[in-house]
């Protein structure tokens, strides 16, 4: 599962005029963690803030020409300024890519860079030979469930407590939010569990997620 290039992942997805896809650069990480802080101040806290700290995105995040390292940080720029950023990591073992992080600058919101990397996820991901995506998606507001929703990924259930979030100043407490994924291989692909194997509460749950595809020529 080899990263795709800025150039390769420009074709793939190609921006409204003025933006431009770049790789992240070992000399802009203060920058962005600074921006980052500004444009989603309730990233301080949980899963995100990792992309606060400086020794993140040495040990885990390819920057210049790296490509060994796991996790990608691409950056939107207009001209030369961060407008945005976007992380992708890759689990090579199960050929699958998790959507960690998404943040726009409040500017430049209306040019719709988010609605972007949704697709692009699925096109990247294939040419890298993924066969899985996933991601998390707050419910604090729906926008981000909108635009999973829009390009097909799969609402799959809830967390319950596995993100932190601050919910009044000082206040911080584990949150829901909605788990979406995206199978990139065929149905005939994918192995039905044996009901037997159930619980009734695991089975009832599954069928409503999974409903059994009607057999051909019934309607």
């Amino acid at each position: 599962m080899d990263w795709q290039t800025i150039d390769q992942i420009s074709a793939l997805a190609p921006l409204p005029d003025g933006y431009r896809y770049a790789a992240l650069k070992r000399a802009e990480v203060p920058a962005l963690i600074e921006y980052i802080r500004q444009w989603h101040p309730d990233i301080a806290v949980g899963g995100g803030s990792c992309y606060l700290r400086e020794d993140f995105y040495a040990a885990s995040v390819c920057l210049d020409d790296e490509t060994g390292k796991d996790v990608f940080v691409g950056v939107f720029k207009r001209a030369d300024e961060l407008v945005g950023m976007w992380s992708w990591e890759r689990i090579p073992d199960t050929l699958s890519l998790y959507g960690r992080l998404i943040v726009i600058a409040p500017a430049h919101r209306d040019a719709k860079l988010a609605s972007r990397v949704m697709p692009l996820a699925e096109l990247a991901g294939r040419a890298m030979g993924a066969e899985f995506l996933f991601g998390l998606a707050t419910l604090k507001i729906p926008h981000m469930q909108r635009a999973l929703e829009s390009t097909g990924w799969q609402l799959i259930g809830f967390t319950a407590g596995y993100d932190c979030e601050e919910v009044a100043p000082g206040d911080i407490k584990r949150v829901f939010e909605g788990t979406y994924c995206k199978v990139l291989v065929p149905e005939d692909e994918l192995v039905r569990p044996d009901p037997q194997n159930l619980t009734p509460r695991a089975r009832a749950l599954f069928n409503a997620l999974f409903p059994q595809p009607a057999a051909e020529g019934q309607s």
